[in-house]
């Protein structure tokens, strides 16, 4: 408790203590005794230092204290005091309901200064001291904002704020290299390097030899509405940390991302229940059908295609997808130089399938029920 009263005494006369660099400005933490934090809610896996205190308020004194480190600070039950090296903002993922708890903001700003007293000179923090960064990570000193004084960069192999993390996999493909053993087919976590993010997609490495295929999107005929106006060239993710088979498309970044290494594409009905069944499927190469791009000539090359049974090798069928729409074939549309014809003959007229759902057919498998599911994969051979 001495540390504590100490603490105190020296911030409360020094108000503006931390000097962040050479220009000399200096930081003050707007957090008061007064504020409330976040009840029954943690910050999981963040936790770098913890302490016994009298106070929320003497715990968010040490976390100014660590002022190199410490991004918020939460208290487990009235003394017990842990500093975060992350807030909500940075790892919303990691804020979980937990009883006891009670998470708090630290909040930075530095003072507004129109003194330069040296402008030209480097910025001096001593943030990186004592190098913070792990596993051979090189830290660089920061001084533009309060939140922020150091970076690291990882050595390869190594991601997170501090590089403590080993880097996952970037691709279902690049699982399955690195696996000592054959991988299952499921959900899994990657990196991506250009986002520097983590994201969730799945992964299926069996059902057809030769081919890796990773999934793009997801959704049930029950959330149609949210996918019909959005062709794969708009960015509408969701689910990426949380995976839903009835609601799932992967961010546009990182779909151009998996196409830059992709040979094929396919689309599939119900894969989450009844895995590959190739009644109402389709397979083309990305060569032929670049579903990223808004689609000129609606012929468009298969490998196969079987749309309520009706099946083509290697001929033409008719693909759309405009600004405003998903990408999806109308079956029974007459008028049309493509090839595969035989599915017309359709009790629906303007049937889509595999994707936009204005009219749906409950025969084609994708449209069965309000719980049928369409997928889109990228595929790798």
């Amino acid at each position: 408790m001495l540390l504590i009263q100490f603490l105190f005494v020296y911030i409360l006369h020094n108000s503006k203590t931390t000097q962040a660099n050479c220009q000399a400005r200096c930081e003050e933490p707007n957090g008061r005794d007064t504020d409330t934090g976040l009840t029954n809610r943690a910050l999981v896996g963040h936790s770098f230092k913890n302490f016994t205190v009298n106070n929320p308020y003497d715990c968010h004194l040490l976390c100014f204290v660590e002022k190199c480190r410490c991004q918020a600070y939460q208290m487990k039950g009235k003394h017990s005091c842990e500093l975060l090296d992350e807030d909500r903002f940075a790892a919303p993922d990691d804020l979980k309901d937990e009883k006891g708890y009670e998470y708090y903001e630290m909040h930075r700003e530095y003072e507004k200064t129109t003194h330069n007293a040296c402008a030209n000179q480097p910025c001096r923090n001593k943030c990186c001291e004592e190098n913070p960064c792990s596993n051979g990570g090189t830290c660089t000193e920061l001084c533009h904002h309060a939140n922020q004084k150091f970076n690291c960069t990882c050595a390869i192999g190594y991601v997170g704020r501090l590089c403590q993390k080993k880097s996952p996999s970037t691709s279902c493909k690049q699982l399955q290299l690195e696996a000592k053993k054959p991988k299952n087919s499921t959900v899994y976590t990657f990196y991506d390097p250009k986002s520097k993010s983590f994201y969730q997609t799945f992964c299926d490495l069996t059902s057809e030899n030769g081919f890796v295929w990773t999934l793009l999107e997801s959704f049930s005929l029950a959330n149609k509405n949210g996918f019909k106006a959005h062709p794969f060239l708009k960015d509408n993710p969701l689910s990426q940390n949380s995976f839903k088979w009835n609601k799932f498309p992967l961010s546009l970044p990182i779909m151009n991302s998996t196409l830059s290494h992709s040979t094929h594409l396919r689309a599939t009905c119900n894969f989450n229940t009844d895995g590959l069944v190739t009644k109402d499927y389709l397979r083309a190469k990305t060569t032929e059908l670049n579903i990223l791009q808004l689609e000129s000539n609606p012929c468009v090359k298969m490998e196969y295609i079987n749309i309520r049974g009706y099946d083509c090798y290697n001929c033409t069928a008719r693909m759309l997808q405009r600004i405003h729409f998903h990408l999806h074939t109308d079956s029974s549309y007459n008028v049309t130089a493509c090839q595969f014809t035989s599915a017309r003959g359709s009790s629906v007229e303007s049937e889509d399938n595999f994707g936009y759902y204005n009219k749906i057919n409950p025969l084609h498998r994708c449209t069965s029920g309000d719980n049928a599911t369409t997928q889109w994969w990228f595929g790798e051979q």
